[in-house]
């Protein structure tokens, strides 16, 4: 039986995340058509006004490599947007790029007896806020998208993959997760405390990054990563 078989649509909600949250027995993918407080890593704020798909959904279940799990979730984003003829790639360690521009969050949140799984696409947005670096799959490419066929066929892929995950852990993901990996073989920055400079170069059997740095290889477990010298 699939994890997906139920679903619930909402005109507008503070965030799915919160709305799933407070629900602890509620078994739905819940999906808005709008956000009033949607938000990222970081309690940062998401652009959440219509046009776009904004989804939650709780897990319950025992996955290998749990943590890895925003990883494979970017992913399967990629691979749906891929279907439908974009070129993507994944900043890590939880964001989706076309065109040089984030086109979708991920956002994990563990609690204490299950994990809350956010996502939110920009499919058919016109325009955005001038501070934020962000496009849509309609401003892509000039073509509106349902977003009724982007959720199913998402959730089509993530289904595949949490499977996968439950059973093979990350390794079955690396590969194709480091040919997407955004700044790979580029000089980045890790915005830690202190920042850490280095060459990024490969993706960890747990999922962390690998730069080699002027004192050689290390793994980064957590932090933003920009190019150097490139805010955001």
């Amino acid at each position: 039986m699939s994890r997906f078989s139920c679903l619930l649509w909402l005109e507008e909600v503070s965030s799915t995340q919160d709305f799933l949250k407070e629900r602890e027995g509620l078994n739905c993918v819940v999906c808005a058509k709008k956000q009033t407080l949607g938000r990222g890593r970081y309690g940062r704020s998401w652009h959440s006004d219509e046009g776009g798909l904004y989804l939650s959904f709780a897990l319950q279940e025992e996955l290998k490599d749990e943590q890895t799990l925003p990883l494979v979730i970017a992913l399967s984003v990629c691979q749906m947007l891929e279907d439908y003829g974009f070129l993507t790639s994944i900043k890590w360690v939880n964001d989706v790029y076309i065109m040089g521009k984030k086109v979708c969050g991920v956002l994990v949140e563990k609690l204490k007896n299950r994990s809350i799984v956010g996502i939110g696409i920009n499919v058919n947005q016109k325009a955005f806020p001038q501070n934020l670096s962000a496009t849509s799959m309609f401003l892509a490419s000039g073509k509106e998208y349902s977003t009724v066929c982007v959720l199913l066929s998402l959730l089509d892929k993530i289904e595949k993959h949490l499977n996968i995950l439950k059973e093979k852990g990350f390794k079955a993901f690396r590969d194709d997760i480091k040919r997407r990996l955004l700044f790979l073989d580029q000089e980045v920055i890790i915005h830690t405390k202190p920042p850490t400079l280095g060459i990024l170069k490969d993706i960890s059997e747990e999922g962390y990054l690998i730069l080699l740095t002027a004192h050689g290889e290390k793994k980064i477990i957590s932090g933003d990563i920009t190019l150097r010298g490139i805010i955001g």
